[in-house]
């Protein structure tokens, strides 16, 4: 497994500022999390997270690692003057790498996957959680 460590990646705005998800909990074997957030809010219910965790699959010859990507929507509630919760966008990313599939693959694989989700079709499907018609 590679070893957890905080995750630094540029955000959104114009001219992109470096943002760091600080590593809160690495994931203690298979079937367990590693969690990671991004402390900026009000509290932590407020901060974009990451989660990700492996294990095998049902049929145990291939292994699964799913990602999930969570970035809350906030609001000051009047009454109270809290910083709550509204709703939050979620990107699930499921990975499954057969036991037999080529190591000399491999290398493809992970730069097609994030050179795809770096392409500018795909980035403006996820912006708007709409397929390409």
């Amino acid at each position: 497994m590679p070893q957890a460590v905080d995750i630094t990646v540029n955000n959104g705005a114009a001219t992109p500022v470096a943002k760091v998800f600080t590593l809160l909990a690495p994931a203690a074997s298979d079937g367990s999390s590693a969690l990671w957030a991004l402390k900026e809010g009000a509290n932590s219910k407020t901060f974009n997270k990451v989660e990700a965790s492996s294990r095998r699959n049902a049929s145990r010859d291939a292994q699964k690692l799913a990602l999930t990507f969570s970035f809350p929507s906030t609001y000051v509630d009047a009454a109270s003057s809290l910083t709550l919760v509204k709703d939050q966008a979620v990107i699930n990313v499921s990975v499954v790498i057969p036991d037999d599939f080529p190591e000399a693959k491999k290398d493809d694989l992970v730069a097609f996957t994030a050179n795809l989700m770096n392409h500018a079709l795909v980035k403006a499907m996820v912006r708007d959680a709409r397929a390409a018609t």
